[in-house]
């Protein structure tokens, strides 16, 4: 069965695959295909995730779209934001004292 999964940059890419695959196995011919971590590609098929166990067994038929999601971690680092958070109390208080 032929599968097409859309990349958030915009370009869908086709796999020749079956219908007994694995959803890790796929995830191997993404990160073969196109170097992304296994590790951080997520799967959705609508409005499903495509997780543990086969293509299948997670609703994915023939011509199906899968949209691919990076599970990228962001934020600040603790460190800073301790920092931010202490900057701002002191400048807190010295506008309160201001307004008194």
């Amino acid at each position: 069965m032929q599968i097409f999964v859309q990349y958030p940059s915009g370009p869908a890419t086709s796999y020749e695959v079956e219908a007994t695959t694995s959803v890790e196995a796929l995830k191997s011919m993404i990160e073969n295909k196109d170097f992304l971590p296994s590790s951080l590609i997520h799967l959705v098929n609508g409005a499903n995730a495509v997780e543990g166990g086969t293509l299948a067994g997670n609703g994915v038929e023939d011509d199906d779209t899968l949209s691919l999601l990076l599970d990228v971690t962001g934020g600040m680092r603790k460190k800073w934001k301790k920092k931010r958070m202490r900057r701002l109390r002191r400048k807190r208080r010295k506008m309160r004292q201001r307004a008194r």
